[in-house]
């Protein structure tokens, strides 16, 4: 009988290779971690939160923490695994039921929770992929949080949501001698309530486990009901692709961290007041996380920081790591609390590669951004980085010589921050009357700040932290600082510098950078042209927000930098300084002024030392002056009768007429390519006296270069038009626009331009000939309310003949006055007066005996061509 239950118990084992709960293997008791009550996961959670209170203590006493942890914890697996062994039958059959979408090679698809958590007990199963989003049906799932997944594992969400609630994946003791758990492209949340929720995923701090496993996570969110995304303590854990982690606690325990190149990474603490990243021991020399670095690839961008307010005790990536690497032209962007960075261990240090930007922030005064709070630690930044520490710091902001929390400071040795031809740093201290960086305790001659091949501008303490620098030095070639107090020692080649003390200064920086010109914008109505020099540009004092970081510019100190510009007449104008303000200028001082070409480009060349604009920078003078008032054709007769207006004006311009200051009605004409104009004005009303005025408009558009308040009220969205009366803006006076009054006249419109009789026979009786009239006869009268009668005279101003023969008495005029022989002697031949301006046609009336006539006897008709000239006279009648 005996003999078949040993058979059987073979045949189980055979047919269920992974079914381990027959097996108890005394080893992985011993060193196992399982929690089997929310009671003693809780107590987990303040052992870690004491773990970080402790933080000044060594990597000895931390360890020996954590090994009290796992003896503590053991007990409780014990009585895990009989448990289990007592519900084996059931579970395996559950593995049997579950409706689980096999595929090749040990994959596996789900939709349900229920199959999620049967293929992560299946180890037969290797790689689990989501085709829906789900959720744990119950407040936690123990057939989940208890099970030790020993296989390697990947779970591939394809964009799903999966929500744990109280449950997670635990790792035990791996199959391989190296496990692998990859999970990407998926959204994770989670319900904190113990034990089962303290992470996703791990080895529930067991750190035998813990070395023995790799992680790999990708494209991965968490919400914020997230406790952590991993507790991975003695692993190797790989991050890429696109990362959003807002978590309760730290975003993961670690033993070391690899972001691969191209990694986009959001890292943040909602609820305790813990770091985003915690080494919590010293990962073991035979661990996957061995090397204990945080590493950041190549062309990274990662954003770590708190919206949690219960604290500000830890930096963002804390404790037992030793090297922190920011990888080229990658961004590490840190916004803490307290602490950005802080090296806890001995030997640690970050390292920051070229091209790469760090900004580390804290907009607390809590104590140092930067604290140095162990010896032998480092921070490099090597050539071609930029490097940022911006705070309110009640500490110096950088502290070579920190205690443990980086609030005091405290005795180090061999500590070293270095800034190695740098493509740009910035070390400002927001706090007035505290520093940028400590080197040593009280009067030690301990630790080493040096900056290497790089501009060095300083801040002293009280002074505007935004302001001009109140020292500048370009190109130093090294400023090496040891020790503090009596026992600093500053070597430097740089006269002036040699003298630095660092506890005179809040802010150190050095821009590195060929200098830039921000002009002020220049218009055709300026006599001065001004622009500011930049030197470099930096973040802002805010750091960190929103995820993002605004950059500010750093303008040139007095005489720090130079400018020759050249203006649009082509004058150059060279090695104007900067100001106080990083300002330069150049005011012209012709009579009259050299205005500026609209439309054409001012450059300019800003040297600072040895750093040179390396091509001009350019600004467009700005169009803010109207066009030259227009010029009006017989501006002085113009009267009620006029029927059109030509003049000219600025090519291609708009021409526009008010009559006595109101809009005229008259649509705006546009002015020639040759500059002429002509616009219709017989639909007016004109009296003598009105007044017309005629705006200019050039087509220039809205001056979006200038605001609002400083644009001229003769601006608008058409372009620049004439004011109505002159005007004065900035150094120019705008001309008003041309102006023209409405006279009145008794006038001779037209005259006729000739009286042609014909060839005509001789006869022998005495004839009588009408003419061909050419042109017109016409009175006007524009005088308005001044009206009087008037007259107009006819005679014959050279006598009609041929040669000596004259028909001087032969002409004659009949109007309403009779007729009259028109001779040398001067004959009134028609009057009348207009009731309203107006004109008459007086020629109109020739038909009939009406009109001239000639009358030739029979002795004057001789061959030949008679010719004469007659003048009109037009006469006011005067009153009586």
């Amino acid at each position: 009988m005996k003999r078949r239950k040993i058979i059987f118990f073979l045949l189980l084992i055979i047919l269920l290779p992974n079914a381990n709960i027959f097996i108890v293997n005394a080893e992985e008791t011993t060193s196992s971690s399982i929690n089997t009550s929310k009671e003693s996961d809780q107590s987990d959670t303040e052992d870690s939160a004491s773990d970080k209170q402790t933080s000044t203590t060594d990597s000895k006493s931390a360890e020996s923490t954590s090994q009290s942890q796992e003896s503590s914890e053991t007990t409780e697996s014990s009585k895990s695994e009989t448990e289990k062994t007592e519900s084996s039958e059931t579970d395996s059959e559950e593995i049997k039921r579950a409706d689980i979408k096999l595929l090749a090679d040990g994959e596996a698809e789900v939709s349900t929770w229920a199959d999620f958590v049967s293929a992560i007990r299946n180890e037969t199963i290797t790689k689990i992929t989501l085709i829906a989003s789900f959720a744990n049906p119950s407040a936690s799932d123990s057939s989940l949080s208890t099970y030790q997944r020993k296989n390697d594992l990947e779970i591939d969400g394809q964009g799903n949501r999966v929500d744990f609630r109280n449950s997670s994946i635990y790792l035990g003791n791996p199959t391989n001698s190296i496990g692998s758990f990859h999970m990407h492209d998926i959204v994770l949340n989670q319900n904190y309530g113990g034990a089962y929720s303290e992470d996703i995923v791990g080895t529930r701090l067991n750190y035998t486990y813990g070395a023995k496993w790799k992680y790999r996570f990708g494209n991965i969110t968490t919400e914020p009901g997230v406790q952590r995304l991993a507790r991975a303590s003695y692993s190797e854990v790989r991050i890429y692709g696109k990362m959003d982690i807002d978590t309760r606690a730290e975003n993961f325990y670690l033993g070391s961290l690899i972001m691969e190149d191209g990694t986009e990474y959001k890292g943040n603490v909602n609820n305790y007041d813990f770091s985003v990243f915690w080494y919590n021991v010293a990962a073991s020399a035979s661990s996957t996380g061995a090397s204990r670095e945080f590493t950041i690839g190549k062309n990274c961008r990662v954003d770590a920081g708190q919206t949690q307010t219960t604290g500000r005790t830890y930096p963002a990536v804390y404790h037992h790591y030793l090297s922190l690497n920011v990888g080229e032209n990658s961004v590490f962007n840190v916004d803490m609390p307290g602490n950005a960075v802080r090296f806890d261990d001995a030997g640690a240090g970050m390292t920051i590669k070229k091209g790469a930007v760090v900004n580390l922030t804290s907009k607390q005064s809590s104590g140092s951004v930067v604290a140095f709070s162990n010896n032998n630690t480092y921070l490099n930044a090597e050539p071609g980085s930029y490097f940022y520490v911006i705070g309110t710091s009640n500490q110096p902001l950088i502290n070579l010589a920190a205690n443990g929390l980086g609030t005091a400071s405290y005795s180090r040795s061999g500590n070293s921050l270095t800034l190695n031809s740098p493509a740009q740093y910035d070390l400002r201290n927001l706090n007035d009357s505290r520093t940028a960086v400590n080197v040593a305790y009280g009067n030690e001659a301990n630790n080493t700040f040096s900056v290497l091949d790089s501009d060095i501008d300083l801040w002293k303490v009280g002074e505007p932290v935004l302001g001009p620098s109140n020292e500048t030095y370009a190109k130093v070639p090294n400023l090496n600082v040891v020790g503090s107090g009596t026992r600093e020692i500053v070597t430097t080649p740089v006269a002036g510098l040699d003298q630095f003390k660092q506890a005179n200064y809040r802010r150190i920086s050095g821009m590195n950078q060929n200098p830039k010109i921000e002009w002020t914008p220049v218009t055709d109505a300026d006599k001065t042209i001004k622009g500011r020099v930049i030197i470099g540009e930096v973040p802002d004092n805010n750091g960190l927000v929103a995820g993002e970081i605004k950059y500010i510019p750093v303008y040139a100190s007095e005489n720090q930098a130079k400018v020759t510009l050249t203006d649009t007449h082509g004058n150059v104008r060279a090695d104007l300084p900067t100001d106080a303000n990083g300002y330069v200028s150049y005011s012209d001082t012709n009579d009259p002024i050299q205005f500026q070409k609209a439309g054409e480009k001012i450059s300019g060349i800003a040297e600072r030392g040895p750093w040179i604009t390396p091509d001009p920078i350019e600004t467009t003078v700005i169009d803010a002056t109207p066009p030259e008032p227009a010029k009006v054709d017989h501006s002085d007769a113009i009267q009620s009768t006029t029927k059109k207006l030509t003049g000219t004006g600025e090519p291609n311009s708009i021409i526009t007429l008010t009559v006595n200051d109101q809009p005229s009605g008259i649509a705006g004409q546009l002015v020639g390519a040759d500059g002429k104009w002509e616009i219709d004005i017989s639909s007016l009303n004109l009296v003598k006296d009105d007044v017309l005025q005629f705006f200019l408009q050039d087509q220039s558009g809205l001056i979006t270069g200038l605001s609002e308040a400083e644009r001229p009220s003769t601006n608008n969205a058409i372009g620049n038009i004439n004011p109505k009366n002159d005007m004065t803006y900035r150094d120019a006076t705008f001309k008003a626009a041309t102006k023209a009054t409405v006279v009145g006249y008794l006038s001779l419109a037209s005259v006729p331009d000739g009286l042609e009789f014909g060839d005509n026979q001789v006869s022998n009786k005495t004839e009588n000939y009408r003419p061909t009239i050419s042109g017109e006869l016409v009175v006007s009268d524009t005088r308005g309310g001044a009206k009087k009668p008037w007259r107009l005279t006819l005679n014959q101003s050279e006598e009609l003949k041929n040669g000596t023969i004259s028909l001087g008495d032969a002409l004659y005029y009949t109007s309403q006055l009779g007729e009259k022989q028109i001779t040398t002697a001067t004959q009134i031949v028609e009057s009348g007066e207009f009731t309203a301006d107006g004109s008459k046609n007086i020629s109109a009336d020739w038909q009939g005996s009406n009109g001239f006539k000639l009358t030739v006897p029979v002795e004057k008709q001789r061959v030949g061509d008679y010719s004469g000239k007659l003048s009109w006279k037009l006469e006011d009648v005067p009153g009586n």
